[in-house]
């Protein structure tokens, strides 16, 4: 792919710069807790950190809503969501929001002889389904849309996630957005909803795959790298422009091309629903919190090089996972924004890392 360098989008000397750590620091752990969606993601992104700078770092997958307890609490360095605070929220906790990466989320089933991508749903469809409004897999509505498949006399076992969870946020308001009628039923709950009549309930993601893959005729949902690396039979969805579409990465970067994700701040922008070809309709952002003013120079250091040394990797960072990088200029933007945080006594916290010397950085797509 072309190569962009940071000057070429005009960023302050300050990015292309590296800023150094003291040079006795003391190793410490950072640790970082919450969403399940991009869990994957970031323990490889974790582990590579360790291996590379010799600095133990660790991601332990919770949900998003211990990602935002911990990190209000701080009893972590940061916290991840998928469901963005509001300003106010973000004001009263201290905190400072970034997304990181886009993913997919994918309703996925297991269904005798329907292979991945070959059962068709449109949204009312799938709303009606998640209501428990449609029991059985062979019900008139399904067979409407998928006249070439046989279709099993199955009854719907629909597997939710029991635990607090940004993917169960975004899922249902998808199907609230896009088939609100059929949809009304569900009610979100916090990190959870509540869901009409009898499912399944599994405690994070891949306890929720591993019930839907034990279930004939059952139904879940997921985030795309779970879709990608554990095989899973993914829905055709229609989107806005009258397409059934699989859930790839080439969809999603059309989501975010569609939406403008970030164009021109860093106000979380909604890609579910949106209007465009080729688009999946069920992407979003997954989003880090991090302390406005670190209470420890050295841990906020840390952190915050975590991600600054996770965005220069640009597509190589989620290469093969199922996600899609942020837009090179919005990365830029959100490293220009680390390199103005202070501890509570004023001191810059150091984001580029340590270096035996100084070094320009190109960041490449």
């Amino acid at each position: 792919m072309k190569s962009l360098t940071v000057p070429f989008i005009q960023l302050p000397l300050a990015l292309t710069m590296l800023l150094h750590l003291p040079a006795q620091a003391q190793t410490v752990e950072v640790v970082g807790t919450g969403a399940t969606f991009p869990a994957k993601v970031y323990v490889q992104w974790a582990a590579d950190y360790a291996k590379k700078t010799g600095q133990p770092l660790t991601y332990k997958p919770a949900g998003s809503s211990a990602g935002v307890k911990g990190i209000t609490e701080r009893t972590v360095d940061f916290g991840a969501t998928d469901v963005p605070l509001s300003q106010a929220e973000l004001d009263k906790r201290g905190l400072f929001q970034f997304p990181t990466l886009v993913g997919g989320i994918v309703p996925f089933v297991n269904l005798p002889g329907i292979a991945a991508g070959e059962l068709r749903l449109d949204a009312a469809t799938l709303a009606r389904i998640w209501a428990g409004d449609i029991t059985r897999w062979n019900d008139s509505a399904v067979r409407a849309l998928n006249p070439g498949l046989t279709l099993p006399n199955l009854p719907i076992q629909r597997v939710v996630r029991s635990d607090g969870s940004g993917t169960t946020t975004v899922f249902v308001e998808y199907l609230r957005t896009a088939a609100p009628s059929q949809a009304a039923a569900i009610v979100p709950d916090g990190g959870r909803a509540k869901w009409p009549g009898e499912t399944i309930g599994a405690d994070g993601s891949s306890k929720l795959v591993a019930a839907v893959k034990a279930t004939p005729g059952a139904i879940g949902y997921a985030s795309s790298d779970y879709s990608i690396r554990d095989n899973l039979s993914g829905v055709a969805l229609l989107n806005r422009k009258g397409e059934y579409v699989q859930p790839t990465l080439p969809a999603f970067k059309a989501a975010i091309v569609a939406g403008a994700l970030f164009k021109n701040q860093l106000e979380p922008t909604s890609l579910l629903n949106v209007d465009g070809v080729g688009v999946w309709p069920i992407v979003t952002a997954t989003y880090v919190l991090v302390p406005r003013e670190p209470e420890s120079l050295e841990r906020g250091s840390r952190t915050l090089n975590f991600f600054y040394q996770s965005f220069l990797l640009g597509d190589r960072a989620v290469a093969g996972t199922g996600f899609a990088p942020l837009p090179i200029a919005t990365q830029a933007r959100i490293v220009r924004l680390l390199t103005t945080f202070k501890t509570p006594s004023g001191q810059t916290v150091p984001v580029m890392g340590a270096s035996s010397g100084e070094s320009t950085v190109a960041m490449q797509r």
